[in-house]
């Protein structure tokens, strides 16, 4: 099978290996999906100067805008991305996009504009039915979950999770880049694997095989159905080897669990299916943190998941916020007018997001009848996104 490829080195060292199951078609490196979408700046190889063989064809494709025709006339029927490329510097020069180094190639100056990265984010969310369009083209998109382990990592989490919301027709693997300090030059274990997974998509038996992406991130752990046709499935959590929770049956690919308790955790998938046998995910243990809780006054909290977000609206509407700590690629203009930071930028005392349950709760718990009553009839959208557990007891506080 034909596959094509936007992505980074990281990408091409995945197709050097000898089971790397597809024929790679079109290999687009080294470039960032703003400037494969952009219109040319024409020069020729004779006028970039460089006798490096990578530069010149990185530069000449990437000012000629030579790869989007090949891929709309691309008879592929996979496209792989991963989007480390997006790390490189972009410059904007009439309406256009290109690779700084490109025009740092050139003997000719060019009065061209550095583009910040939060404007490069913004700039991708305007293109995105660009790149939807040009991902209906394919009836498989493989997504590679991998973050490069430096500055850039809440830049590219903020891309894969515009393009993981957004593209129906996605297979998903995740890259672990624990204790990796460069992901460009990963320890050839985390190739071999994902290989490996690559080889399952493309098996003779790949309806048969119940595939799915698995990770724990803090106190959720999560799978996402590789199988893109309708299918229903049960989710069972498994705590210390013993069933724990269960899902409904759904057509939903994704399914996570919350950790509360410290244990040993793995998610047993049934399909509704006579091909594929139920499978377990690996073994996770979990144990909360113990670090002391952040002062419930502190200026700063940490931004809970969509499930919790009822909890940072309590926080908001009691206490007084200098900002928000969270992946401020998703909220480029902040979060209800709040500005939201990357951890590190924070130095002050924050409330973190594994404590945010105990403090809202004690909050709702204390506040008067009436204004339990108004919290709850101005925040039922993001209450309905609550648990069960947590809407009942908030329906038991208004009794």
């Amino acid at each position: 099978m034909k596959i094509d490829i936007i992505g980074s080195q990281f990408a091409g060292r995945l197709t050097e290996f000898r089971s790397f199951p597809y024929d790679v078609n079109n290999f687009v490196t080294g470039q960032s999906f703003l400037s494969l979408l952009s219109k040319s700046y024409p020069v020729a190889m004779k006028d970039l100067n460089t006798s490096d063989i990578v530069e010149i064809s990185t530069a000449h494709r990437d000012l000629n805008k030579a790869n989007l025709s090949k891929l709309q006339e691309s008879r592929a029927e996979v496209l792989m991305i991963d989007l480390l490329s997006e790390m490189n510097t972009l410059v904007k020069y009439n309406g256009s996009y290109f690779n700084k180094q490109s025009f740092e190639l050139l003997d000719e100056a060019v009065d061209y504009e550095e583009v910040r990265k939060i404007e490069q984010f913004k700039a991708l969310k305007q293109h995105l039915n660009k790149i939807l369009e040009l991902t209906s083209f394919y009836k498989q998109v493989i997504l590679i979950d991998v973050l490069p382990n430096n500055e850039h990592d809440d830049f590219i989490a903020g891309i894969y999770e515009l393009l993981y919301n957004s593209i129906d027709n996605k297979l998903v693997l995740s890259a672990d880049n624990k204790d990796v300090p460069d992901m460009l030059d990963a320890p050839i274990e985390i190739y071999e694997g994902l290989v490996q997974q690559l080889r399952k998509f493309n098996s003779d038996n790949y309806e048969n095989q119940l595939l799915f992406d698995e990770k724990l991130e803090d106190n959720t752990l999560s799978v996402y159905m590789n199988y893109i046709e309708p299918r229903y499935y049960v989710y069972e959590l498994y705590k210390d080897g013993k069933p724990y929770k269960k899902s409904h049956r759904t057509d939903s690919r994704y399914c996570q669990f919350i950790l509360d308790e410290q244990g040993k955790y793995r998610i047993r998938v049934t399909a509704e299916s006579d091909k594929a046998k139920p499978r377990f995910s690996e073994t996770y243990v979990y144990k909360p943190l113990t670090a002391g809780k952040e002062n419930p006054d502190a200026e700063y909290i940490e931004m809970p998941d969509k499930k919790n977000e009822w909890m940072l609206q309590v926080l908001l509407n009691n206490m007084k916020v200098r900002g928000l700590i969270g992946n401020p690629y998703k909220y480029p203009e902040g979060y209800k007018g709040i500005d939201v930071y990357q951890r590190g930028e924070i130095k002050s005392p924050y409330i973190q997001k594994e404590d945010l349950t105990e403090v809202s709760l004690a909050l709702l718990e204390n506040m008067s009848p009436d204004d339990l009553k108004d919290f709850v009839n101005e925040h039922k959208t993001l209450i309905n996104e609550a648990s069960p557990a947590m809407q009942n007891y908030i329906n038991f506080l208004q009794q």
